[in-house]
């Protein structure tokens, strides 16, 4: 199953301001793959980052959103990956006990998907269509329903407290 359509700039025809002719590249890509959400990289990320798709059980994910200034809630400081301060971020970094993995575009809205009892822990996805994007895996969320509580396995909720 396809969660949206291939995440392209605008045009390839684009040309800048002094009208030079620009050529736009591809995006990563947010997909449905049996019961795994899996990102697929364009061949940019995928040479920068040493993988070329990343790929998390559906059991796993605990929450979708959208955040349309992906930057500012992200490190730069990416290993293996690339960044640039106010323009991408591309790569996985390890903060505060958490792995965390972004293919993140300044100006592009990003999928923010938080994880529990798989590799990553957040995965941050720039998508041109990330509300939509996001709203149908929120929709595959709640038709999954909640787990039941204390079972020990990814997307299962703790016990309460007596």
């Amino acid at each position: 199953m396809r969660l949206g359509r291939v995440c392209t700039a605008i045009s390839s025809r684009a040309t800048d301001r002094q009208g030079a002719r620009r050529v736009e590249r591809e995006m990563a890509e947010v997909t449905l793959d049996g019961g795994d959400v899996v990102v697929r990289l364009d061949a940019l990320e995928a040479l920068v980052t040493f993988r070329r798709r990343l790929r998390v059980p559906l059991a796993s994910l605990r929450m979708v959103q959208v955040d349309d200034q992906p930057m500012s809630g992200l490190s730069l400081r990416r290993v293996p990956g690339l960044s640039w301060p106010r323009a991408f971020a591309i790569g996985s970094c390890r903060r505060n006990g958490r792995r965390e993995f972004a293919a993140v575009h300044a100006k592009s809205p990003a999928v923010v998907l938080d994880v529990e009892g798989a590799r990553w822990d957040r995965l941050v996805v720039s998508q041109p269509d990330a509300s939509q994007v996001a709203a149908e895996l929120a929709a595959l969320l709640l038709a999954r329903g909640p787990a039941k509580p204390g079972k020990g396995r990814p997307g299962a909720f703790p016990a309460p407290l007596d």
